[in-house]
């Protein structure tokens, strides 16, 4: 196991940010967690766990450790006759997951299709997407707790998973590493075709739901016309999360804004933040901010809520125009945008 130093995270971040790591190492086994866990570059230094970038702004350079979790592999651990479950490593890409999951025909993630990162992260932010989450499959996650070297096994209450939060991101942020997840999949059908936006580019493209895989197809068809290649145009995803405020706001903002688009869910009522940055621009004078650009950052013209980096931008200007995004909502609507990106 080899510790660099002076690490340039570019492409280790998929916003393609240039900064610097002040030591940087991959952990492709449990063997080497515990050997990091011993050593003064680990024991001495601020941390951060990466597994692909895909959810981290980093505007400035990080003066301690960046820990790589390359840890992989995908399995079948017990089988019944209605329920599978699959144990994933956390350093595999979340994709991988969704195919293995599709081709073997059991249910569960297939909504999620395409979401980029690992299976690691996938906990820590509680990933959703066109009416599913995380939560909704997972049965445990291992991990390793960076103080005490002890492994541990959390089941999903002991996870508290929510919107976009976790007790990886409160209570416990920076105790653990996750090495391995387990879900529970199914494998007599359970579609979930709740979300309008599947439903009509179901019906409209006159598809049958049979198998996991006709949801995953047609998910990752909505998410590659709606949102940029990464590998093309530096991003990460979903930059704000969606609204959520009690009944008596809604009703508040209805009055003012009868167009106002939101849905109810578990968590609450919750407002699109795409559909609150796209009323909202530079001006405030009736320009959305959707397709704007401001140098070498900018709002993708497709979405919204996708904040973009044409190239050499640095992670501060991207915070800038953010921050810009959430001051207009704010003075606007009265409402608070909250980042769902990690910002280091």
């Amino acid at each position: 196991m080899k510790i660099s130093k002076d690490y340039n995270l570019k492409e280790l971040n998929t916003f393609g940010i240039s900064a610097q790591a002040k030591f940087f190492v991959e952990v492709v086994s449990e063997d080497n967690l515990v050997e990091l866990f011993g050593l003064p570059e680990f024991k001495n230094n601020q941390k951060i766990f990466l597994g692909r970038g895909s959810n981290v702004l980093f505007t400035k350079d990080f003066k301690g450790i960046v820990i790589l979790n390359r840890l992989k592999g995908i399995e079948i651990t017990e089988e019944g006759s209605e329920n599978v479950k699959v144990r994933a490593w956390g350093g595999e890409f979340w994709q991988d997951l969704v195919v293995f999951a599709v081709l073997h025909g059991f249910w569960g993630v297939e909504n999620l299709a395409l979401i980029p990162g690992t299976v690691g992260a996938a906990p820590i932010q509680n990933i959703g997407a066109y009416g599913a989450e995380v939560k909704d499959t997972l049965e445990n996650v291992e991990v390793f707790d960076i103080e005490t070297g002890e492994k541990k096994i959390l089941n999903k209450e002991e996870c508290a998973l929510g919107y976009r939060e976790s007790v990886f991101k409160n209570k416990f942020k920076g105790k653990y590493f996750i090495t391995a997840v387990t879900f529970k999949l199914s494998k007599t059908p359970k579609p979930n075709l709740s979300y309008k936006i599947l439903a009509d580019f179901l019906k409209k493209n006159n598809i049958e739901v049979k198998k996991p895989k006709d949801v995953s197809d047609a998910i990752s068809d909505i998410r590659r016309s709606k949102l940029p290649d990464p590998k093309v145009i530096g991003s990460a995803g979903s930059f704000f999360k969606n609204v959520v405020v009690p009944l008596p706001r809604l009703r508040e903002l209805l009055q003012a804004y009868p167009n106002l688009p939101y849905f109810t869910e578990d968590q609450g009522v919750k407002i699109p933040a795409g559909w609150l940055v796209e009323q909202c621009g530079p001006s405030q004078g009736g320009t959305s901010w959707k397709g704007y650009r401001e140098g070498n950052v900018g709002v993708h013209e497709k979405q919204a809520l996708v904040l973009v980096n044409y190239g050499g931008a640095t992670g501060a200007e991207v915070l800038g125009l953010a921050n810009k995004i959430i001051l207009s909502v704010k003075e606007k609507f009265g409402l608070d945008l909250v980042p769902e990106v990690n910002i280091v």
